[in-house]
Parts: C-alpha cells; structure tokens; sequence
C-alpha cells in the first residue's frame, strides 16, 4: 500500500488521532507510526484506516488550496478558499443561498465548463486533481429516474451501465446487494421509484438514496453531493447522512453541500466548511465552529438549531426582517437579549472572517494543506467500462421496459387513436373505388393523419423524462448520445409498429385499401404553391408529399392518366419504392438530428483532469 511521510509536528489532529476520534463515534481515521533517527529528528507514516482498523488500500485525500473561481472573467463566485477532505470524514460545504458552495463543489469535482476561470490547487493525494472514471462518484441535485422500474432493476442496468463487460453477473449482483444495504434501502428491491401521481413509489428521501446509491456501484473512494437533503423532512435528512456517514466509515471521502440541517444532521458532520459570498468564514469540526462564533462575539442560543444560528448571522434577508417587525414588542425584547441581531449581516461577516483568518483553526488548515501536498499519495485507476454494445443492451432494454409500463408513452396514444380510427373510417364507410371519388378518400386520410400527427405530442413529456435520465448518465460517463438514441430507436420500434398496424387495420378494411394518404400535393397542387421557401425546400423536405405519392402510385398504378389530371404536378417516375427509401432515409435523419441535438447540448466539462490554473 501507498503511504504519505509526513514530517515536522505538530499536525493537525485529523492525522495524529487514533481511529473513531477524528469525526464521531464509529468513523474511520489514520494511525501514525512515528520512528526515531539518531535523535535528531522523527517522521511519521500515515495509513488510513476504515472503521474496523483496517488499512485501505484504495483511499482519496482531498486539498485545495487558494482556490478561486470566475464564470465570466470577472466576478469572482469563490475566493481564495483553503480546505482539505480525508478518508473517513464527512465535510458539509454550507452557507446561505448564493454564497458559493455549489461552485466549490463544482471546482472540487471538475465540473465547470471550460469557459470558466479555475486559480489555485486542487490536488488529491498530493497530486493535481485528474478524477478517473470510476474512482470518484457526483451525485447532482435533483433526482433523475425512472418512475417505472423497481429499485433492484434500476440499479441492476446502472451496473450494467458503469462496471466493466468482464464483471461477471454474479458480481453485479453482489455490487448492487451492497448499494442497497449501504443506502438502508433493504425490503424496497420490487417497490417502483415512482415519484408521480400515475406511479406510486419511494418517499423523496428513499429516491434520493436510490439515486446516491446508483453512484457507489464503481465502489467509488471520492463521492460529492450536492444538496442531498434538500427538500426533505428531518428524519429522511437525518436517514440519508447517517448513510453517508456509514460509507465514510469505511473508508469513504464524502463532501456534500447543503443550506441547513437539523440538529441531529449537525452532530453527524465531521468538517464544516462555512462560506458567504463566495469567501471563508470558517473551515474545522463543528465544535470549533460553535466557539468561533462565541469568540466572535455571536453565541449560539441553547435551544437554537446551530445552522439556523449560522444563517441568522449570515443571510441579509434577515435584515428585512427586522425592518418589518422593528414595531413588535416581542422583536424588541429578542433583540434585547441579543444585541449583535440588530447588526448588518455585512458587518458580521467581516467580523467572523476577520476572527477566523486570525484563529488557530485557520493555521492547522494551512498546515494540514501544506503536509498533504508534500508526498504523493497512491495514484487512483480506472476499473474499466462497459462496453458501447452493453450499453446499448441495458439502455435498450431499460427503455423497452419503461415504455411497456408508462400509461403516457404509448398506451395513451393507442387509446386515443383507435376510437378516432374507427369514427373516421365509420363516417367515410362505403366510399368505393372508383375515380371520381379519390378526392374524399384522400380527404379522409387527411383527417387521420392530421389527428393523429397532433396526438403523438402526448408521449414528448414522457421522452423529455428520459432525455434528463441520460444527461445525468451523460455527466457521469455511463452513456453517451450514439447509445440513447439507438436504444431509444430500437425499443419504441415494436411499439410504435403496433399502433400504426391496429390503427391502420381498422381504417385500412373500412376505406376499401386506401392507407395512410398525407397532405402533401393534395389541397394545394405542388406546382400552384409560391416556389421560395413553400416548394423548394419545403416540399421536398416533408414526408407527406412522398408518402402521397406512394400510395397513390400503389393504389391506382393503373390510372395515372387520371390521376395526372386530378393532380398536374402528379409525377410517378421515382417510383412507389424509391418514395419509401426516401421515408425511410428521413427517419434515419431525423434520428441523427436528435444525436447531434444531444451533442450541442452536452455541457462539456474539460476541467477535470487538468490541473488548475496557478
């Protein structure tokens, strides 16, 4: 195993504490094994260890210092910050709304675009940070699943999707039995995520844990969360940290970001990172964080919940509070037992910044900075992927599953389709075949495709769920553009099929062979219409005018003199199947326009894996 040396105490106690002492009860740490040389001098070996006393053999360590960060070349969102993240520990990034925890979280894990301005060191091990596929896990805020599937299929095809194409099925059994335990989600294998009112399912709490656990199947050293509580009740919150705070345990470097907690949360978290306005108020334990607050001048009521007394000392909107209620008698009484309350949350932060920087807190920070980024630690490497054939399988097929269970997918199309089928077939019912009354035909025609091409909006909110599933995927590097959407072509294949045979058969057998007729040529002649923009390329780019043609020349091929008369512009001369290839090829295109969609929209992150600018 790799091991840091480490050299010249004092240290911070993060590194000379025995096991469990360094961030709760039952929390993994680092054993130092000092030796002695001729007396002149000592060097310590720091091992990390999990929460069983073990050394680890794969662990993160995690520094940054003089970090900062500009979107635009100009406004700074964070400010030279310094901090650091051990195995074992769990760091909360917090502040109130706007104050730069999220961009921490973002330059910690590489996230931002390549447009944005990244200063500083970010090193993990004591090397510049270069975060490899499978090594690090980033849970975004939010939560991007799949209503229908259960909580064992959907991790299951996330296996699928992010552990190499050697890992043998039976291992992959084993990784996601061990998410499911690791996130307490055991006895909800064959619940559906659900999360609307057409699919019950998990609580709010239970998918955000199904969504953290779908990140810990690579067996991850690294995980970020951003906001991973937000939103939930106290006891969900408290649920999902103290998992959190069990993967620390073994070994894990977990950061997370979040406004507030409950006072329980709060007694779960090793490191507070405390910002405002992209600037460090605080960086140490919790403890420590309570004193420098009384040492500032600001203590913490005895009742109150400790980040809601961070918040009050921080949010300026709280001074438009006291504008509204400087009438009531109680607000005067609380402010009287409180008298720093009445000062601008501006003047209080420089206070607590000034305290801060000036505090030992803020020298054991620098010093732990400065030892870890003097040895190189173990360098972490990627396990493998899936393969670009598995991929599209377990997308595929996650899809086909998806789109069998969905009311809105295609269900609710096929039943509005058929009684509109059989209404129009019923009202054209008895039409014959003869020439004269081709017009009313094709009208009929017009009106099924015209309802019908309005109705297939119906499953556009359906694919807009599944387009988020592969952004989040996408950030991660489980999948790509290439494999959603030719999984997403080959699993609504069978289903749009179908509803276009049923539909069809009914129209086909009461309008006596005539199917599918379109628009194009038909109320307007092709060469009447204006040439710019309408004919050229209007025509030649919409599908009706080819399928028109097609039908026409299949259904009367032996009366294209009439057919010429009825329609000037009528002409034959491709032929019925050059007009289908010519369908067919537009499908396809469209298929790659959604490809190419994909890739324009993909918000690159080339950060990752370079090291920052100094």
């Amino acid at each position: 195993m790799s091991t840091s040396t480490i050299t010249n105490p004092p240290e911070p106690a993060a590194f000379v504490v025995e096991r469990g002492s360094n961030g709760g009860s039952g929390a993994g740490g680092f054993v130092r094994e000092i030796s002695s040389s001729g007396g002149s001098g000592s060097s310590s070996r720091v091992s990390p260890l999990d929460a069983n006393g073990n050394k680890l053999e794969r662990w993160a360590s995690l520094a940054w210092r003089d970090l900062t960060v500009s979107l635009d070349g100009k406004n700074k969102v964070i400010q030279s910050l310094t901090g650091y993240a051990t195995p074992g520990t769990l760091t909360a990034i917090m502040g109130p709304s706007c104050c730069g925890k999220n961009h921490l979280l973002k330059a910690l894990a590489g996230r931002f675009p390549s447009h944005a301005k990244v200063y500083g060191e970010v090193l993990l091990n004591g090397r510049p940070r270069y975060l490899k596929y499978g090594t690090y896990a980033y849970v975004s805020k939010g939560e991007q699943l799949i209503e229908t599937l259960t909580v064992r299929e959907t991790l299951y095809n996330a296996a699928l999707l992010q552990l190499p194409k050697c890992t043998p099925c039976s291992e992959k059994t084993a990784v996601v039995d061990s998410a499911i335990s690791s996130m307490e989600l055991e006895g909800y294998g064959s619940i559906p995520v659900g999360g609307s009112f057409l699919v019950k399912g998990l609580t709010p709490g239970e998918r955000k844990r199904l969504t953290i656990a779908m990140e810990l199947l690579t067996r991850p050293t690294l995980i970020f969360c951003d906001e991973p509580i937000d939103n939930l009740d106290s006891v969900s919150a408290f649920l999902l940290v103290a998992s959190l705070k069990k993967l620390a345990s073994n070994g894990c470097t977990v950061v997370i970001t979040t406004e507030r907690t409950c006072t329980e949360v709060f007694h779960l978290l090793t490191t507070i990172c405390l910002l405002s306005k992209g600037k460090a108020i605080f960086f140490g334990d919790t403890a420590a964080c309570l004193e420098l607050f009384a040492s500032a001048g600001f203590p913490c009521p005895s009742l109150q919940n400790p980040t809601d007394h961070f918040l009050r000392a921080l949010n300026a909107e709280f001074e438009k509070v006291n504008r509204i209620t400087k009438l009531n008698q109680a607000s005067k009484l609380f402010s009287r037992a409180s008298p720093w309350r009445r000062l601008d949350a501006s003047v209080i932060t420089r206070t607590l910044e000034t305290t801060y920087n000036a505090s030992n807190e803020a020298a054991v920070v620098e010093a732990l900075v400065h030892q870890l980024s003097e040895k190189e630690g173990p360098f972490l490497k990627s396990r493998g992927q899936a393969s670009f054939t598995t991929r599209v399988a377990a997308v595929t097929y996650r899809s086909f599953l998806n789109m069998s269970r969905c009311f809105t997918y295609f269900w609710l199309r096929f039943l509005l389709y058929l009684p509109l089928s059989v209404c129009i077939a019923t009202i054209f019912y008895g039409l014959g075949d003869s020439p004269q009354l081709v017009t009313v035909r094709a009208s009929a025609i017009f009106a099924m495709v015209s309802f019908f091409s309005l109705l297939a909006i119906a499953g556009v909110p359906a694919l807009a769920k599944d387009i988020k599933v592969y952004r989040r995927e996408r950030k991660n590097d489980h999948t790509s553009a290439g494999v959603f959407v030719l999984a997403n072509f080959v699993s609504s294949s069978p289903y749009l099929l179908l509803v276009s045979a049923v539909c069809s058969s009914v129209t086909y057998s009461l309008l006596l062979q005539v199917l599918m007729m379109l628009s194009g040529g038909h109320f307007r002649e092709l060469d009447q219409v204006p040439k710019t923009v309408w004919k050229y390329p209007a025509s030649y780019a919409a599908f009706h005018t080819y399928a028109v043609e097609g039908i026409l020349e299949n259904e009367y091929s032996s009366r294209r003199d009439f057919l010429r008369q009825r329609y000037a512009s009528w002409d034959s001369s491709s032929g019925k199947w050059m007009d289908l290839w010519i369908l067919a090829a537009m499908a396809l295109a469209y298929r790659i326009l959604l490809y190419f969609s994909l890739l324009l929209c993909r918000k690159s992150s080339t950060n990752n894996g370079h090291k920052t600018k100094p």
